[in-house]
């Protein structure tokens, strides 16, 4: 009788980046908002059906401000367009709606929303729209992002729904009122799960900056030795310690307790930055797998099935640091986590989760008795979920009872599993990359990202060099820490093209003006 028994940790990563324009007075911006009513309620609510099955939720502490921003009551620019009354609207607000509201990552969202995928046939055919047309689009370009959850749980937003076309000014407001509610009540579910201790709540640097190029950007060519760099370093280590002590004190004050782990931005590690992590209380991070490959200078493969070979080293996690300073890593299994992220929306739920179950049992059989093994599933909590039916709502509420009920598989958080731990391996070094590729030529290397470093390392050395009073140069710094998150590097260049690349350009230069005119 096989009494092997493979634990599963799953790690859920929720992060936007920061979308605040003071000077317009709104966000720039709709996806705090919109991943709020789709996401970031819809997966505690979910889990807590199952309380069988233990996950780590992970936040970005400059979401968390954003979302406590909306439910002050500020808005975002989508928002305010959908308030313009439709009878009134001006050439300009008609063009900013129809250049904004139908930007949608996956038909999906629109599948049970017909009128809205007329209209937009209309608009790709340049027919012109009427006063009902645009109110229309208005609603219904806000009614594409609620959860199955909330839309049974309002019964005013449950009629809209049903409605479908011919909506009125007063039909607005209902929106409006269930996001805000949505927005106050959006840390409830969470701690509920954290009192059951059903989940564990982790942490990433305050604005999601890749910590090694904060630290030093040539730490890039450890892994990419070809790549050209940007003509002026930015080595500002202490920008990289003060976004994890930054995001630890948040944490702290906002769940009331202290963080344990911390998803780097990005799974962006290097050596350097392990002594950050350790003074500021994180016990263990996580990474790719290409990391702990690259680190061992081996070969990551894997068997016809899918299983690395050997099976033991990707699947537990490693001690890294000075004794007394050890901060443990787990890998990411990058195939598990990117079928969920990228592939199984692609066929019908029953068979995903099939699939998945399947390759973990394919694990626990090859692995040795030695020791009790770990798999990491780690990926975005809110992104993959727009692809697939109902919002991942089959799919994870059919993974969420096999794991719950499956024979040999169990889910863990990872303090819990490092709780249980006598030893682990030590890694002799670890190399500097991200999850991906192992590289961080996501963020630099490409002329536009070399270029957006150079304006970024310009503001940060004139920071140093001025003498202005406390006050503004906090704010200052401030502003220069938004503009250090990696969301601004990741749109540049051309591996993730994007019909809003112009305005996350904006954004970032529109940070670094607020920083120079404090300066």
């Amino acid at each position: 009788m096989n009494n092997k028994r493979l634990l599963v940790n799953i790690i859920w990563h929720m992060h936007q980046p920061f979308y605040w324009n003071e000077d317009r007075g709104h966000f720039v911006f709709p996806w705090v908002r919109t991943h709020l009513v789709k996401d970031y309620l819809f997966m505690p609510r979910l889990l807590s059906k199952f309380p069988g099955v233990k996950v780590t939720f992970n936040f970005s502490p400059v979401l968390l401000e954003q979302i406590g921003m909306y439910a002050e009551g500020k808005k975002d620019q989508v928002l305010e367009l959908m308030e313009f009354e439709a009878q009134r609207l001006d050439e300009s607000v008609k063009e900013a709606i129809l250049k904004t509201f139908f930007l949608v990552a996956s038909e999906r969202v629109a599948q049970d929303l017909p009128r809205f995928v007329e209209l937009r046939n209309k608009a790709k055919e340049g027919i012109d729209f009427s006063e009902q047309d645009f109110l229309d689009l208005q609603v219904l370009y806000q009614l594409l992002w609620f959860d199955p959850f909330i839309r049974k749980e309002y019964p005013q937003l449950s009629i809209l729904y049903e409605k479908g076309r011919n909506y009125t000014e007063e039909d607005k407001g209902v929106i409006l009122r269930v996001t805000e509610e949505y927005a106050r009540k959006f840390a409830l579910p969470y701690f509920e799960l954290l009192d059951s201790n059903q989940i564990e709540i982790s942490v990433s640097p305050f604005y999601h900056p890749i910590l090694p190029l904060l630290y030093d950007s040539n730490l890039a060519l450890e892994t990419a030795p070809q790549i050209g760099l940007p003509a002026v370093s930015f080595t500002y280590p202490e920008d990289a310690f003060a976004q994890v002590r930054m995001a630890v004190d948040f944490c702290r004050l906002f769940w009331r307790r202290e963080p344990s782990g911390m998803w780097p931005s990005e799974g962006a590690v290097s050596e350097k930055i392990i002594p950050i992590f350790s003074q500021n209380g994180i016990r263990w991070v996580a990474t790719g797998e290409e990391i702990l490959f690259f680190s061992l200078n081996e070969e990551c493969r894997r068997n016809e099935a899918g299983v690395p070979i050997p099976p033991g080293k990707l699947y537990t996690p490693y001690l890294i640091g000075e004794k007394g300073q050890e901060v443990a890593i787990f890998f990411r299994d990058r195939l598990l986590s990117d079928l969920i992220g990228f592939e199984y929306h692609k066929m019908p739920y029953q068979r995903a989760v099939e699939d998945l179950i399947s390759r973990l049992h394919r694990i626990k059989d090859a692995l040795p008795g030695d020791r009790e093994y770990v798999v990491s599933i780690i990926l975005d909590g809110e992104n993959a979920w727009e692809f697939y039916e109902q919002n991942g709502l089959p799919f994870l509420s059919l993974l969420y009872e096999r794991l719950s009920s499956e024979e040999g598989l169990a889910t863990v958080t990872p303090q819990e599993y490092l709780s249980r731990q006598t030893s682990l391996p030590r890694l002799k070094k670890l190399v500097s990359g991200s999850w991906i590729y192992g590289k961080l030529t996501t963020w630099i290397g490409h002329p536009e990202k070399n270029r957006a470093w150079e304006e970024l390392a310009e503001v940060r050395s004139l920071f140093a060099s001025k003498e202005v009073c406390a006050r503004d140069k906090e704010k200052a710094l401030r502003f220069i820490y938004r503009a250090e998150g990696s969301d601004w590097f990741w749109w540049l260049g051309e591996d993730n093209p994007s019909p809003q690349k112009a305005d996350f350009l904006n954004q970032f230069h529109y940070l670094l003006n607020k920083a120079k005119e404090l300066l």
